[in-house]
C-alpha cells in the first residue's frame, strides 16, 4: 500500500529502527558472531542490545517467547518447537508473540 506524501499531516517520518534490522541486531547479540554482526549493519548508538527485551517488552509472555526463540536460533535450546511444548504454548501463537515483541522493540526504539 503506497502512502500519500501530500496528505495534510505530511509524510510519515522515516523508520529509524525497522523490525527486520531489530531482529538481526537481536540475533547478532544472542549469537555473539562477528558474521551476524556484519549482516545486521550499523548498530544503534550505545544501547545494550541484549537488554532490549527487558527494557521495551512489558508483556512477560511475549518476552519469554522472544527469548526462547532467540536461544533456539543461537543453538542454546534444542528447538523453538520444544521450548513451546515445554512452556505449554501453541507454536503459532508463540511465533506471533515473537513478531509482536520485535515490533514493540522497534516502535519503542523509533520513538525514543
Amino acid at each position: 500500500m503506497m502512502k500519500n506524501p501530500l496528505r495534510i499531516e505530511g509524510p510519515d517520518p522515516p523508520e529509524t529502527y525497522p523490525p527486520t534490522r531489530v531482529r538481526l541486531w537481536l540475533l547478532a547479540a544472542w549469537i555473539g558472531s562477528a558474521d551476524a554482526d556484519e549482516a545486521a549493519g550499523p548498530k544503534p548508538g550505545d544501547r545494550r542490545v541484549q537488554r532490549w527485551p527487558e527494557l521495551y517488552v512489558a508483556d512477560w509472555r511475549m518476552k519469554a517467547q522472544l527469548k526462547a526463540w532467540l536461544n533456539a536460533q543461537a543453538g542454546r535450546e534444542p528447538s523453538f518447537r520444544q521450548a513451546c511444548i515445554n512452556n505449554g504454548w501453541s507454536r503459532d501463537s508463540a511465533i506471533r508473540g515473537v513478531e509482536m515483541a520485535i515490533v514493540t522493540i522497534s516502535i519503542n526504539l523509533s520513538s525514543a
